[in-house]
């Protein structure tokens, strides 16, 4: 009896640890974040978290278009909400606009009904003001967990991240920020900065120029993955569509 019941509860605590991946989340294992566009094309896609910011958005947009690059910018809902017109502004100007969460609370640590309800304040926040779906996620200083990128897949967006920290919020000087992205940057790289940073501004003339240089042209988020090629920890994966409106 005592070896039977032994073998009972042995079974039982192996079913438990099978099951147990399904129990986390009631959905299948959702896609990595992409870090990178393809690594054949010499293409680059500048990002920007936060913001929009009251004085310090509209010198970054008028920087981008002295310089002629279209960038992407990660926006935070409530920052949305209270700049309606730089959102717009940003738009009309050629920019992809993503979410970047609404309240900018670290996503691995929401319960889901919070996480789910943080993506979607910003996703309509930033749709009533554009005319374009929001395509893009990325989570407040990277952090996630399988769970918080099951639900962005099924909330019908994509977790972008980066392959390139340009480090602006640390107090970098704009030589050095610029040094450490042109040495190692490569195609398809995804480079993260803030928007609230005056460095930043001042540094994107020198990178841009010495990237250009390279041979390297800059692009969107929407234009590097509209190809649906993108890199995964490392590992390219290549998906079709007839629409640029599709999941990558």
């Amino acid at each position: 009896m005592i070896l039977s019941m032994r073998a009972l509860s042995f079974h039982i605590l192996c079913l438990v640890l099978c099951f147990s991946p399904l129990l986390t989340c009631g959905c299948a294992e959702a896609r990595a974040p992409v870090y990178s566009g393809n690594r054949m094309v010499h293409t680059i896609a500048i990002t920007f978290d936060d913001g929009p910011h009251q004085t310090l958005t509209p010198e970054l947009l008028a920087m981008l278009d002295t310089l002629e690059v279209k960038a992407s910018f990660f926006l935070v809902g409530k920052m949305v909400d209270r700049y309606p017109a730089l959102v717009r502004e940003i738009f009309a100007r050629g920019h992809t606009v993503a979410n970047h969460s609404y309240a900018h609370k670290n996503s691995s640590l929401l319960s889901p009904e919070e996480f789910a309800e943080d993506i979607r304040r910003c996703n309509e926040a930033i749709e009533r003001i554009i005319p374009a779906r929001v395509r893009f996620f990325r989570p407040p200083g990277g952090n996630f967990t399988k769970n918080v990128l099951a639900m962005v897949e099924d909330a019908g967006l994509h977790t972008v991240l980066w392959d390139i920290n340009s480090r602006d919020y640390t107090g970098v000087s704009a030589s050095r920020m610029s040094a450490r992205i042109i040495s190692k940057v490569a195609p398809g790289s995804i480079l993260l900065f803030h928007s609230g940073v005056t460095t930043t501004i001042n540094a994107l003339p020198g990178i841009v120029a010495s990237l250009r240089e390279k041979g390297y042209e800059f692009v969107t988020l929407d234009a590097m993955l509209s190809e649906y090629t993108a890199y995964h920890h490392g590992e390219m994966v290549t998906e079709s569509s007839e629409s640029s409106d599709q999941p990558l």
